[in-house]
C-alpha cells in the first residue's frame, strides 16, 4: 500500500493551524474594536430595542384601532337604520377622519358616497368616492364606481361617468355587472354624447353575452331599434 508522504501531512496540519489562526485573529480583532467602539455599540443595542418595541406598539396599536372602527361602524350603521341619515353622514365623515387607512375605510366611503347621493348631493358623493373608485380593482371598488358613475351623472358629466361605466366592464369579472355598466354606458351615448352608433355597439356587447333565450334581451333589442329608427327619421 502506498503511503502517505509526510510533507503532505505536514501541509494539511499547517493549513488547518492557518485556517485557525485566521479565526483567532479576527475574534481578537473584532474584540480589539469593539474595546474601542463600545459606546457606538451600546447606542446601536438601543436602537435596536427602540424599533422592536416600536414595532409591537404599532401593530397593538393598529389591532385597537381597527377594533374601533367595528364598532364604531356597528354604530353608524344603526343610525342608517333608524333614518337617522344626516347623523350617519356626519358620522361617517368623522369615521374616515379618525379611521382612513384601516380595512373600514372603503366600505365607509361606500356608504356615505351613496347616502350622499340619495340626498342629492352629488359633489360630495363625488369627493368621498373618487378615491375609491377611481381606479377599481377588488368588489368594494367597482361598487363605489358604480356609485361614482352615477355622481357624474347627476352632475351631468357626462364624459367621466361614461368612462367610469367602461373601466367598470372592463375590469369587472361579474357578468351581470359587466352587462349593467355596458347598458349604462351606451344610454349615456345615445342621450347625451350624440353618439347613436357606438351606443349600438355597447347593446350588442350586451347581446352577445346573453343566452339566445334570456328575457333580458328583447330590451336591449328594442333600445337597438329605437336608435336606428331614429337615424333613419
Amino acid at each position: 500500500m502506498a503511503q502517505k508522504h509526510p510533507r503532505s501531512r505536514r501541509t494539511r496540519k499547517q493549513s488547518t493551524d492557518d485556517g485557525e489562526d485566521a479565526f483567532i485573529a479576527s475574534i481578537l480583532d473584532f474584540s480589539n474594536w469593539a474595546k474601542g467602539n463600545q459606546q457606538l455599540l451600546t447606542v446601536a443595542g438601543v436602537v435596536a430595542a427602540i424599533l422592536v418595541a416600536g414595532g409591537l406598539y404599532y401593530n397593538s396599536y393598529r389591532s385597537q384601532l381597527t377594533d374601533q372602527a367595528t364598532e364604531q361602524l356597528e354604530t353608524i350603521y344603526q343610525s342608517v337604520a333608524i333614518d337617522d341619515i344626516e347623523g350617519a353622514k356626519v358620522d361617517l365623515a368623522t369615521f374616515l377622519d379618525r379611521f382612513g387607512g384601516t380595512p373600514y375605510e372603503a366600505e365607509a366611503r361606500l356608504v356615505l358616497g351613496e347616502l350622499y347621493l340619495e340626498s342629492g348631493e352629488p359633489q360630495q358623493a363625488m369627493a368621498v368616492l373618487e378615491p375609491l373608485g377611481s381606479s377599481p380593482r377588488a368588489a368594494i371598488e367597482l361598487q363605489g364606481a358604480g356609485l361614482l358613475a352615477a355622481a357624474y351623472e347627476q352632475e351631468e358629466r357626462w364624459q367621466e361617468a361614461e368612462e367610469t361605466y367602461l373601466g367598470i366592464a372592463d375590469r369587472s369579472e361579474l357578468d351581470f355587472q359587466i352587462r349593467d355598466a355596458l347598458a349604462a354606458a351606451a344610454r349615456i351615448r345615445a342621450d347625451h354624447l350624440d353618439n347613436p352608433e357606438g351606443a349600438v355597439e355597447l347593446y350588442e356587447e350586451v347581446l352577445a353575452q346573453l343566452e339566445e333565450n334570456a328575457p333580458q334581451r328583447g330590451e336591449f333589442e328594442m333600445r337597438i331599434q329605437e336608435i336606428r329608427s331614429s337615424q333613419s327619421s
